[in-house]
């Protein structure tokens, strides 16, 4: 496939229609031309020397399943991470600051199951995915969260959405979910049938040690960040700071009209609850069912 010429802000002013701000052949992408210079500063920018190339435009978009090898998938079940992982890769490759808006990480690592299109901002681009390996999934990095927590936070999710649901429900394994068994996930992306190049992150280990894994993510893309610039990406995806990003309008309106509570997306990023939440019965059938997996992962399971 050959790569669209770039452009700084063309394809931002010939895809969008101007009446929304959307552009006209996505569903979420939106409008982010006066947002760009707010959030990528020049203060907040990391050193352009330790960056592949800054930020630009291509003249038009490319359909979401269009991708090139270099590229990389922030893969995941639902509810284990994914949109943790990727703020913090927006961050970590193209330095945002602290005024960022959920539309402009949308933009730069874009979430495949929201978008129809994605801009190329660079020669290697970042997608968010909870689909099962691909072949076209060729450098990957998969966050995996214990699977009685990635439910629970999948049912609350839901129950924000104003469906009746309950715990029985959804750790039974019959409800439909976005990415199938939660243990079939896991285990599909552990065959990795088509040999893609995987680095492996415990959502766990995120909220316990954030700064090694981020560490591990610049070794792995090959980023070159001081201490400083990792500290500051420490920051600005913290539980706090991201429960004040989803305060900001761009968020809430992307949630209003689905969510019973627009700013309650980023809840409480605890690993545990579910003793607490969810009846031990219901948990051990959840646990029969994706035994394997959780031994190798979870033992305490067992």
């Amino acid at each position: 496939m050959m790569m669209a010429k770039r452009g700084v802000h063309s394809a931002i002013a010939s895809n969008c229609d101007r009446s929304s701000g959307f552009p006209k052949s996505s569903v979420y992408l939106g409008a982010v031309s006066d947002s760009l210079m707010q959030s990528i500063s020049a203060e907040s920018r990391m050193d352009p020397s330790s960056t592949d190339s800054p930020v630009s435009f291509p003249d038009r978009l490319f359909p979401i399943d269009e991708t090139l090898p270099d590229d990389v998938f922030i893969a995941g079940y639902p509810k284990s991470g994914n949109t943790l992982l990727q703020h913090i890769i927006a961050h970590l490759v193209y330095g945002l600051n602290e005024n960022v808006g959920r539309t402009l990480v949308q933009l730069l690592v874009p979430d495949v199951h929201a978008n129809t299109h994605y801009f190329r901002h660079r020669d290697r681009c970042f997608l968010k995915t909870h689909e099962p390996p691909k072949a076209q999934h060729r450098n990957v990095i998969y966050v995996m969260r214990d699977g009685r927590e990635a439910m629970l936070s999948y049912y609350h999710m839901l129950k924000n959405m104003g469906q009746d649901i309950s715990h029985e429900s959804v750790f039974s394994g019959k409800l439909q979910i976005q990415g199938g068994q939660w243990h079939e996930h896991v285990a599909a992306w552990e065959s990795n049938p088509f040999g893609a190049n995987i680095l492996w992150i415990r959502y766990e280990e995120l909220k316990s040690d954030k700064l090694t894994q981020l560490k591990r993510i610049c070794e792995f893309l090959d980023l070159k960040r001081s201490d400083q610039q990792i500290q500051e990406v420490v920051r600005l995806t913290s539980l706090d700071h991201m429960k004040a990003v989803e305060q900001r309008s761009d968020w809430r309106r992307a949630n209003e009209g689905v969510f019973t509570k627009p700013a309650c997306f980023v809840r409480q990023g605890k690993t545990d609850s579910f003793r607490k939440e969810v009846d031990p019965q219901i948990l051990s059938r959840f646990e029969a069912r994706s035994e394997d997996v959780l031994q190798r992962y979870y033992p305490d399971a067992a």
